[in-house]
């Protein structure tokens, strides 16, 4: 009965030793530093970034440690869900110097990321709340469209080079419009360059240069600028137009004016067979009713320029509706011949063959 105890006695000891040995962890204890969780800084949480912004930088507030003898890192994660079950980055970073910021690499456009990060000081904290931020769709704009001049044209003033406004495949900022003038098609050298904001529905510019010296070639093309995003569209295909020195009377009168003469379909025939009279010199004229206009009309000066190649005024006015262009005017057959127009009547003056402007109310 006594050797029965005295082996139990014996025997305990034992099987305790062997118990708590094979309760022993392997895992090295979290040690003795106390940590806090680090600050996320930017991107804010619910933060919107444009694909061209990239590469997206997390920056946070270091932890406090209550240790400073200790080397401390943090880890961050990013992943594409809240759980951090789809991680696309782990990496641990040296503590900075009151901040600690990570750059990541180039992240696929049109997602949402989330990131945590967690304080290692010999002691291992937790991961702090998660972060979202959302990297925007990639921006692409068209090309905008050439309306106007478009290729072969002819003109007498700078025109107005207009475009169709381009369409972005994703919501923007306001856009602008860049457009060059060359005289080389592959725009080796750069003449002008302007940019403007979207119109509503066209976008203009016109150039605000002295005109050339001699009739010239040029090309014009245009770019959508996104300045917010950093964006830019294709260039639209070249356009090219020939600015021609003006020669006939009405033409130098329409481009004193700063008006072009005929935007769209010109008369043929030579000109200098009609004549201009008194009072044909560019004005501001205050007519009936107190409506203010410049004189000459441009319609009475693309009258007078058909007449010029050798029409008779009825003939000269059915050109002009036929051909698109708008004219009030009416031929009074009377004497020796009447035009009139709002505010203006061009009379035909036998004494000296020429064509008298006479404005009423001036």
């Amino acid at each position: 009965m006594f050797r029965n105890r005295c082996r139990l006695y014996v025997f305990v000891p034992i099987a305790l030793v062997i118990l708590l040995s094979a309760c022993q962890s392997p895992v090295k204890p979290s040690g003795s530093v106390t940590v806090t969780a680090a600050n996320p800084l930017s991107p804010a949480n619910g933060a919107h970034i444009s694909s061209t912004a990239q590469p997206v930088t997390l920056t946070i507030n270091n932890a406090t440690v209550s240790n400073n003898n200790v080397s401390v890192t943090y880890t961050f994660e990013v992943a594409i869900d809240e759980v951090f079950a789809s991680k696309v980055l782990t990496k641990d970073v040296p503590q900075g110097s009151g901040q600690t910021s990570l750059k990541l690499d180039v992240l696929a456009s049109g997602k949402d990321y989330y990131w945590h990060v967690r304080t290692t000081a010999d002691t291992v904290g937790s991961f702090g709340t998660p972060m979202k931020f959302t990297v925007d769709p990639a921006l692409v704009v068209a090309a905008p469209a050439p309306l106007s001049p478009t290729s072969g044209s002819i003109r007498m003033i700078w025109p107005a080079l207009t475009v169709a406004n381009a369409v972005p495949t994703t919501s923007v900022g306001p856009l602008q419009y860049r457009f060059d003038v060359s005289t080389s098609s592959t725009f080796s050298t750069i003449l002008i360059t302007g940019t403007v904001p979207e119109g509503a529905t066209q976008t203009s510019f016109t150039p605000n240069q002295a005109a050339p010296t001699q009739t010239t070639d040029y090309f014009w093309r245009a770019t959508v600028v996104d300045q917010s995003h950093a964006v830019l569209s294709d260039a639209t295909a070249p356009q090219s137009f020939t600015f021609e020195l003006p020669t006939s009377a009405a033409a130098k009168l329409a481009a004193e004016e700063g008006v072009e003469l005929w935007p769209g379909q010109r008369p043929t025939g030579p000109t200098g067979l009609s004549k201009l009279g008194d009072n044909w010199n560019v004005k501001s004229v205050v007519a009936f009713g107190g409506t203010r206009f410049t004189s000459p009309l441009i319609e009475c000066l693309r009258v007078f320029d058909v007449m010029d190649r050798g029409m008779e005024p009825s003939a000269a006015i059915d050109w002009m509706h036929s051909h698109g262009y708008p004219v009030a005017g009416a031929y009074y057959p009377v004497a020796y011949g009447v035009l009139g127009f709002d505010y203006v009547y061009l009379a035909f003056n036998p004494i000296t063959k020429a064509w008298d402007m006479i404005l009423r109310g001036e």
